[in-house]
């Protein structure tokens, strides 16, 4: 794949207007904003930064990069996948992940994906589990792209949900969305040239999303799914 071909796939597949499924998933910020935890886009920026250095760095990314190289092997892929269910303390998070996973892979199934198509059998008949950052390195490698670019990717499409979810909350206006991601670029440019650790060594701590994500399913009022 040649480098513009690279650029034009992850400016498709980045877009906010590619059906991912994000959209219906907040990370936690619905409830931290309904106890008036964020309210602010100095709150919403420090609770992305800590999401990316305290999980996105040590956990998220790490499986995209083991996923990534062994995305030829299944047994290996489903096997890391078993990892990140037994890793992911907080049930909302969890199951929201495999939600999330399986809706990625329904959209490029739709598209034509063997591997998305193939995947999604495994999940379908308990194989797999589908997590979703195990979905996005097995597409997002069988589109073409670099390892780099799929981790680039994953941070910014992460980055995007949250904006996202804090601008139908109300936190943020879209330049602000905008005025963020352009701060969070050296973040992630950063985090990428961090040391990939064994597939064990996968850890993340981020108790005020956790419990925020616990407490959300009894909370009274909801406009997201987790």
């Amino acid at each position: 794949m040649t480098e513009e071909e690279q650029i034009l796939t992850l400016l498709q597949h980045g877009d906010s207007f590619f059906p991912s499924g994000a959209v219906s998933f907040s990370w936690g910020l619905e409830m931290l904003n309904n106890d008036h935890v964020i309210t602010s886009t100095v709150e919403l920026n420090q609770f992305i930064e800590n999401q990316l250095i305290e999980r996105w760095g040590p956990f998220e990314r790490v499986v995209l990069a083991h996923t990534y190289v062994h995305a030829d092997d299944i047994e290996q892929v489903i096997s890391i996948d078993k990892l990140v269910e037994c890793m992911t303390l907080s049930s909302e998070l969890r199951e929201g992940s495999k939600r999330l996973g399986s809706a990625l892979l329904t959209t490029y199934q739709q598209l034509n994906n063997p591997i998305a198509e193939h995947y999604l059998k495994l999940s379908n008949e308990g194989k797999a589990l589908g997590h979703l950052p195990i979905t996005q390195a097995l597409i997002w490698a069988s589109l073409g792209l670099s390892r780099n670019s799929v981790l680039m990717l994953s941070a910014y499409n992460f980055c995007v949900s949250v904006l996202g979810a804090a601008l139908r909350l109300g936190i943020v206006g879209h330049i602000d969305c905008q005025k963020s991601l352009t701060t969070f670029r050296q973040l992630i440019t950063e985090i990428l040239t961090w040391h990939i650790p064994a597939i064990e060594e996968i850890h993340a701590f981020t108790p005020f999303a956790d419990i925020a994500s616990m407490r959300h399913e009894h909370s009274e009022t909801r406009l997201f799914a987790n």
